[in-house]
């Protein structure tokens, strides 16, 4: 692994701007510039880190889980594909698809004007994934899913983000104010959700479709993060409440310090892509004052 991470920071080293280096023993992109810090993982091709100087961190990171173990890593951006959620129709399958636990590609880092772009790629069931993340004072981040094979490809898909929030019981969700979801915490029955939140108690709300843009409000960190979906549809609003028996690797307590908006492509909004053609869902993040 040494050499191999050695070859990779030789490769794709760009200065001192971006480096490949080992964190906790995961491979991961580091980027240091005048606008911002960030990692990425080449796990999952997952963001980890986005910190634009001055500033708290855009994401939320539980400690990452020791390699061998396989397991997905718990925050920042993880990327949801081929299915969101449940296998729909096995349950053997691992939540949110086949890409969070293996080893993405490094393809490319290059400067663009005062940004980084990095890129990843992976191949699953006949298709090209790439993973673009550009990183500066705003952080861009595209999901491409190219059909290399004879037949139409349909696909769930989610940049599951973890957001880092000072205290979840004063975080307000802006951007959803009577839109229709799905409760999962209720059988999965259509509401309409009502105010701003907040989102302190166990929450799993999939707006199948909603609007292209929400921020969250967050008066302990006396910031808006605004949040740009571009190429899907659909919302997904998660916190585990206090339910956190599922969640190992949560410390009680910590759970308090995130909110989890998912942009994607879920459920009936799902994405058939025809043979030879691509799809790209986009988002972008952006942290102003209050």
């Amino acid at each position: 692994m040494t050499t191999d991470i050695a070859e990779l920071d030789a490769t794709y080293r760009v200065a001192e701007r971006v480096r490949v280096k080992l964190r906790d023993g995961h491979p991961v992109v580091a980027i240091d510039t005048a606008a911002c810090r960030a990692e990425v993982a080449l796990q999952g091709a997952q963001v980890l880190r986005w910190q634009p100087r001055g500033k708290a961190d855009l994401l939320w990171c539980a400690p990452l889980p020791p390699v061998a173990t396989g397991k997905a890593i718990r925050g920042g951006i993880p990327v949801c594909w081929p299915w969101f959620g449940p296998h729909p129709s096995d349950p053997a399958q691992p939540q949110h698809g086949l890409v969070r636990t293996v080893d993405w590609r490094l393809t490319e880092t290059s400067e663009l004007g005062d940004d980084i772009r990095i890129a990843f790629e992976v191949e699953k069931f006949g298709a090209r994934l790439r993973l673009d993340v550009v990183a500066g004072a705003t952080l861009h981040v595209a999901l491409t899913t190219r059909n290399s094979s004879t037949e139409p490809l349909v696909v769930t898909e989610a940049l599951h983000t973890y957001f880092h929030v000072g205290d979840i019981r004063r975080a307000e969700i802006h951007g959803l104010n009577g839109y229709r979801y799905r409760d999962n915490t209720d059988g999965g029955r259509e509401k309409s959700w009502s105010g701003h939140g907040p989102m302190s108690r166990e929450t799993i709300a999939v707006f199948e479709v909603a609007p292209d843009t929400a921020e969250i409000a967050d008066p302990v960190l006396g910031r808006r993060i605004r949040i740009r979906r571009d190429g899907g549809r659909s919302t997904v609003a998660w916190h585990p409440g206090s339910n956190l028996a599922p969640l190992r690797d949560v410390t009680p307590g910590t759970e308090r310090q995130f909110a989890c908006i998912e942009s994607g492509n879920v459920w009936s909004s799902a994405v058939t892509i025809a043979p030879g053609t691509e799809h790209r869902l986009a988002v972008s993040y952006q942290i102003a004052a209050m």
